[in-house]
């Protein structure tokens, strides 16, 4: 028999929308699919509730089809949850608003860059990676843009998250080009953080892919006698020589 959301809704019952959710698959698809209309309303009820409806609350509201301010409002929250999956939902739901509502979007992560928890600041960097699309070109560089003050912040959630995923995995594949051309630009700064991420941003298959251009740049950073931007460095190196083993060895 066939939920009637809207009547479980309404009547607060959480039970048999928290089933599905639970089942995963296909039944998890169509309940975001039948909820997303209704997204804020129970993104509201939910966020209230324990760990798994929290989790719910934040895969529904990056389906919401109206307008972002409500989703992002109670996504901001989401993403300092205390709970690690939360956070991760609530930032891949902010990138899918981002996807869907670029203009939009895009101030309110700015904001977000400067929030004073910093899971709200890594998901700023996990939305970028997230909404990034291959048929948007145009959106590189306001995205590459958007990452730069975060390249500065030494908290480890966002660290981990900015330079080993979102540069070296996710723009990097999507936007090869600007990215490289980025990471060449940010390598001229003297700030040992944002060097480090320049040398994480080159230990992933992308730069696999451009393994010769991506050890120059890491030569380059080398010469930094500085232990935490060698570190990387060598960090870049031993990725990239598992990925492409014969150029790598070569230089060394």
């Amino acid at each position: 028999m066939a939920v009637d959301y809207r009547r479980a809704l309404e009547a607060g019952e959480l039970e048999p929308v928290l089933a599905a959710w639970h089942r995963g698959g296909e039944a998890r698809r169509r309940l975001i699919k039948l909820l997303a209309p209704q997204a804020i309303r129970w993104g509201e009820r939910l966020v209230e509730g324990a760990e798994e409806s929290r989790r719910l609350a934040a895969a529904l509201l990056g389906a919401w089809p109206g307008g972002p301010e409500p989703a992002l409002e109670l996504l901001r929250a989401l993403a300092a949850d205390p709970d690690h999956r939360t956070r991760e939902l609530a930032a891949r739901a902010a990138g899918e608003l981002l996807a869907r509502r670029f203009p939009e979007v895009y101030p309110t992560l700015g904001v977000w860059r400067g929030d004073p928890e910093p899971g709200v600041r890594r998901a700023v960097a996990l939305a970028v990676g997230a909404g990034a699309r291959p048929q948007r070109l145009d959106w590189a560089a306001p995205l590459l843009e958007l990452l730069e003050p975060l390249l500065v912040d030494r908290t480890p959630e966002v660290r981990t998250a900015l330079g080993p995923r979102v540069l070296a995995r996710e723009l990097f594949s999507v936007y090869p080009d600007d990215t490289f051309e980025y990471l060449v630009h940010w390598s001229t700064s003297h700030d040992p953080q944002v060097l480090w991420h320049v040398a994480m941003g080159l230990s992933g298959p992308p730069a696999a892919r451009r393994v010769r251009r991506s050890l120059i740049l890491l030569r380059r950073l080398a010469l930094d006698e500085r232990r935490y931007v060698l570190g990387a460095v060598a960090a870049a190196l031993r990725r990239l020589g598992s990925l492409a083993p014969d150029p790598v060895l070569s230089e060394l």
